[in-house]
């Protein structure tokens, strides 16, 4: 059974945001979040009004957390699978890209696709 309205956004928010990274955005569904969370559909729309304002909350939350595997990985799964479509998510993703320290940025995301991927480590030949 479900949990009502009244719950912890930011620990919800957490355990939404590890589910997309584990199954990226298409391939989690509003059910895998009810599941996860434990929570009622209506409570979930109510608080984030889609699973794209699930995904944003979360992908906000990761961006605190700088070098966070949450981070990177949400990061990840917006670039590849939601800024295209999404004009808030491509915002957000733009504003932070913009703000980087980084000398190569371009170096470091990509490094992070081969370490999210499970590639690091392999022989390179």
């Amino acid at each position: 059974m479900g949990k009502n309205k009244n719950f912890n956004v930011e620990e919800t928010v957490k355990k939404i945001g590890y589910l997309f990274l584990q199954n990226g955005y298409n391939g989690t569904s509003i059910g895998d979040i009810v599941k996860e969370t434990g929570l009622l559909r209506g409570s979930l729309y109510g608080t984030f009004g889609s699973k794209e304002g699930m995904f944003i909350a979360a992908l906000n939350v990761g961006l605190e957390n700088d070098e966070s595997e949450l981070m990177w990985g949400l990061i990840l799964v917006a670039m590849l699978e939601v800024t295209p479509r999404s004009t808030k998510v491509k915002s957000i993703i733009q504003k932070w890209y913009k703000n980087q320290n980084y000398k190569n940025i371009e170096e470091k995301i990509g490094a992070e696709i081969i370490k999210h991927s499970k590639l690091s480590g392999l022989d390179h030949e």
